[in-house]
């Protein structure tokens, strides 16, 4: 028989019902002890503005017609992401994340906690025994480091800190694991550490997670915290190579200023001044050239080659009296701009705050992360439902016993054969087919029972001691007559 439809299998549900509340309950219960013996993940974040703007201006290059001038990329979101990615190993190394300490939290607490050596492959397990006054940290037998809390302890390997939060009187033991530091830190740093950008601006999400919450605070801060010290160093550190390379260029450009203007000083110089040259050489233009050129000659022990090439060029006639001003005017401009930028580099070098800054430092959020209860026990609830509905269609299968439809329509073969599930529709039907024979296993109040072969319907009642073999016989007496098969719900 065919045409299982929604109802008969909630139908059959219902009358499996024990076994599908046993499933469901089940998921849901497992789902309730995951939720109470799982470690809540908290994962506080921190939110930096990122320094992606000049710090010195890129026109310098071109003043220059050189590429010497560093200076910090416009608008390149992307290389501060992962400039904040490469600085984070070291502060996960700062905060010792490949250390597990297995001390009693209910008296004392890891204040700080370092990795010295970072080499180290193997998992190694170090004893710890805590005194009211002091703590000895042990590897096997041999004594590694000891000290008192609040003192950082330094263990060659690591350093930390401890806090007593309650006095004892009895020595109490601990360990504290060191873990494959490589290891440890690429899986932080895959699974705990996330840092993005924000959308399209020039904001950067710093989050950390861990079943401690004030630990993955700390470290989201301290990265942060990090980037903000790292952008101000290199914005001095490209301030002052800027400087370094711009003075050379200054000085040049002042001695060029100077030299003209020694020239310009010379041939508007008093007529008393030039006197001594208008007596051998006159005063037409090749007599001013030949004053230009005893000048220079006078000046030579000066050694200036910008005056010596000026020298020549008047001389020769490819340098005009009148262009040496303008020269000159080009030259002061260059070097004004030269010393301004200077001044400028020399401020940056003196900040003491980074363009870069904190705009939300980490706290620990009211809620963890994870486990997400009310989304465990929907999901929970949700899978119960469906291996329960699977259950009860395997034990339909499983059982000999014919209860529910999804058993009786996978056994049929008859598609023209009805399923009741009250006597009172069965009877609606009977009626209102006027139907006036019927035959049946079991006596129906209100209608005559007669053999199968005077029926016009034969009428099958299901119950629980019904079996497989019993049901088959049935509709083999029955025969080609219309068959009605009614299930007891209750």
């Amino acid at each position: 028989m065919k045409n299982i439809s929604i109802w008969d299998i909630f139908v059959s549900i219902y009358l499996r019902k024990e076994l599908f509340i046993i499933v469901v309950a089940l998921f849901v219960v497992s789902a309730i002890i995951y939720i109470i013996i799982t470690k809540p993940i908290y994962n506080p974040t921190s939110v930096v503005k990122a320094n992606v703007y000049e710090s010195v201006p890129t026109w310098v290059a071109d003043l220059l017609q050189q590429r010497l001038v560093p200076s910090t990329p416009v608008d390149r979101m992307a290389s501060q992401v992962e400039l904040i990615k490469v600085i984070t190993p070291n502060i996960l190394k700062n905060n010792g994340v490949n250390l597990e300490f297995k001390l009693p939290k209910k008296y004392v607490e890891v204040i700080e906690r370092k990795t010295i050596i970072d080499t180290i492959m193997k998992k190694t397990t170090f004893k710890v025994v805590l005194k009211p006054e002091s703590i000895f940290v042990y590897r096997k037998d041999t004594l590694m480091c000891k000290g008192t809390y609040r003192q950082e302890i330094n263990c060659i390997l690591f350093s930390f800190s401890l806090s007593k939060l309650k006095n004892f009187e009895k020595p109490i033991k601990g360990e504290i694991i060191y873990k494959n530091f490589p290891l440890t830190i690429d899986k932080w740093m895959k699974d705990k550490v996330k840092i993005n950008q924000i959308g399209i601006s020039d904001l950067i999400r710093i989050t950390v997670e861990d079943e401690d919450a004030y630990y993955a605070k700390r470290i989201a801060n301290r990265i942060a915290q990090a980037y903000i010290d790292y952008s101000l160093d290199e914005e001095k550190r490209l301030a002052r190579e800027t400087r370094e390379r711009l003075e050379p260029f200054y000085e040049q450009a002042s001695k060029m200023a100077d030299s003209l203007k020694e020239i310009i000083k010379v041939l508007k110089a008093d007529t008393i001044a030039l006197v001594p040259y208008m007596l051998d050489f006159g005063l037409g233009s090749e007599a001013m050239a030949k004053i230009v050129e005893r000048y220079f000659a006078d000046q030579s022990s000066r050694n200036i080659e910008n005056l010596e090439k000026v020298s020549r060029q008047y001389t020769s006639k490819s340098l005009a009296l009148e262009e040496i001003g303008s020269i000159y005017n080009s030259a002061v401009s260059q070097r004004n701009s030269l010393r301004s930028l200077l001044e400028q580099t020399k401020l940056v070098e003196a900040k003491t705050v980074s363009v870069a800054k904190i705009l939300s430092e980490a706290r620990i959020p009211p809620k963890p992360k994870w486990p997400k209860k009310g989304i465990i026990l929907v999901i929970s609830t949700f899978l119960g439902l469906i291996f329960a509905t699977i259950a009860v269609i395997i034990a339909d299968r499983i059982d000999r016993k014919i209860i529910t439809p999804l058993k009786l329509k996978m056994i049929l073969t008859d598609n023209n054969a009805k399923v009741f599930y009250t006597i009172s529709g069965l009877k609606s039907y009977i009626a209102l087919n006027n139907i006036e024979k019927i035959s049946s296993n079991v006596k129906i109040d209100g209608f005559e029972t007669t053999s199968p072969d005077e029926a016009d319907i034969y009428v099958v009642v299901l119950d629980k001691n019904m079996g497989q073999e019993e049901l088959i016989k049935l509709v083999k007496d029955a025969k080609n007559k219309e068959k009605l098969f009614l299930i007891k719900m209750l």
